[in-house]
């Protein structure tokens, strides 16, 4: 399934209760059937990355903005090495 990476940042998130309140229930990171946020990190400059596989981008770009966070960017994941296993990250 096709994956992509958002940057930016999110108010709020030097609260961990913040942070927990915005991403601890399942409706957090399940959009849609097909659509699956699978890895949100909040980084020591302030930063956030959030990983999403989904069929479109569109999906994405829409839970991005319900979340009100400042996105600087969204890449496509090309190539994925992950604990010895690499894979094509648009691959569907």
């Amino acid at each position: 399934m096709p994956r992509w990476l958002a940057i930016g940042t999110a108010d709020g998130w030097d609260n961990p209760e913040k942070f927990r309140e915005q991403m601890a229930a399942t409706k957090n990171w399940r959009p849609d059937a097909r659509t699956t946020i699978t890895t949100v990190l909040h980084l020591g400059d302030g930063k956030l990355l959030a990983e999403c596989h989904s069929p479109s981008q569109d999906a994405f770009d829409a839970w991005l903005e319900q979340k009100g966070w400042n996105i600087e960017s969204i890449t496509p994941i090309q190539q994925i090495a992950k604990t010895g296993s690499i894979w094509d990250g648009q691959k569907p």
